[in-house]
């Protein structure tokens, strides 16, 4: 990764060139840049969760000003195919995504100074209402979504697996939604103060499962654990997930750490347990900004670090090699 001066890019028909204001450093941009990602091929620049002011008009946009704040939907659907009509232009086959390799080809993103968006994907943001607020409404639409699949959260023991940004996301929302039984499981001891903060009544700090259950049992005896969030995607979680619900209980799977992993199928078929899957968002991004402009949900308490964009390089490093402490970092231009 490099730090250096590239041409300003110019929009086009029904495009806008938006000043990047704030930009948050994703778990899947550092993916990429361990080369673990197929969705970050270089040379790209990086960079879906921002914000920023529109600098430029292209041809034929209206209903924009130069100046306005803006929020941005990164996710690129077609809005024609079939995926699209059914209204899951989450996995549209032909979307792009801002700051990403898709098989339609890169999308260079808002790690920059400046970054091209199409006008109808631009969310206008109160005076009120901070750039690092606005930018982090992308994956707090990630954990709205994952929040819907799981149905009435209302008066139900939850386990939230992993308290990085996006499980600390879900723990935001699954307090605003009125959930109130939560425990957090992570090995980081500041992810889970974190954590606390966020709304988990509850944080475990182990790896082992049958330390979670007795831990577990201890706090909830025999009602036991109706749902589980896993924010991480590694087999040791989605295991221990399969283990630690109940009989019947609903697994939803947000986190993909690792691609392809060995489940214990057999145990997750005789438990009867439902398996769902979540995947970016649809219509959340919209709700997720009306949360945050509104003042229901302060996701800027996960921020822990802001940089200038010129240290970003570094902070991948200390990101990839595990030396970093941080658990949301904000990147701003010099």
């Amino acid at each position: 990764m490099r730090y250096l001066d590239v041409d300003t890019p110019q929009p086009g028909h029904n495009e806008v060139l938006v000043r990047v204001k704030a930009v948050s450093i994703c778990g899947s941009d550092s993916g990429g840049y361990k080369h673990a990602s197929a969705m970050r091929v270089p040379p790209l620049i990086m960079g879906h969760e921002f914000s920023g002011e529109v600098a430029q008009l292209g041809k034929d946009v209206h209903g924009v000003r130069i100046g306005d704040r803006v929020g941005v939907i990164t996710n690129l659907f077609c809005g024609e195919c079939l995926d699209c009509r059914r209204g899951l232009e989450n996995v549209c086959n032909h979307r792009r995504i801002i700051g990403t390799t898709m098989p339609g080809g890169s999308y260079n993103g808002a790690m920059a100074e400046y970054v091209i968006v199409p006008a109808d994907k631009l969310v206008a943001i109160p005076k009120d209402v901070s750039f690092f607020a606005s930018a982090l409404a992308e994956p707090l639409s990630i954990a709205l979504r994952a929040i819907k699949h799981a149905g009435d959260i209302c008066h139900r023991n939850i386990v939230v697996f992993g308290a990085g940004p996006i499980g600390l996301m879900i723990l935001l929302g699954l307090q605003r939604y009125g959930a109130d039984n939560i425990t957090c499981i992570d090995l980081k001891p500041e992810r889970l103060d974190m954590a606390i903060k966020c709304g988990a009544k509850h944080v475990i700090q182990s790896p082992e499962t049958l330390e979670l259950q007795a831990q577990l049992h201890n706090w909830y005896g025999e009602d036991q654990i109706d749902l589980i969030f896993d924010a991480v995607g590694v087999s040791e979680t989605v295991n221990s997930s399969i283990e630690l619900v109940r009989n019947g209980g609903t697994i939803v799977c947000v986190g993909m750490a690792q691609p392809i992993q060995e489940i214990e199928f057999k145990r997750m078929v005789c438990k009867e347990i439902t398996v769902k899957s979540s995947y970016m968002y649809t219509t959340e991004m919209d709700e997720a900004l009306a949360l945050i402009t509104s003042g229901q949900i302060d996701v800027t308490k996960i921020v822990t670090g802001i940089y200038p964009m010129s240290e970003g390089a570094r902070l991948f490093e200390e990101i990839a090699n595990g030396t970093s402490k941080e658990i949301k970092i904000m990147l701003v231009n010099d």
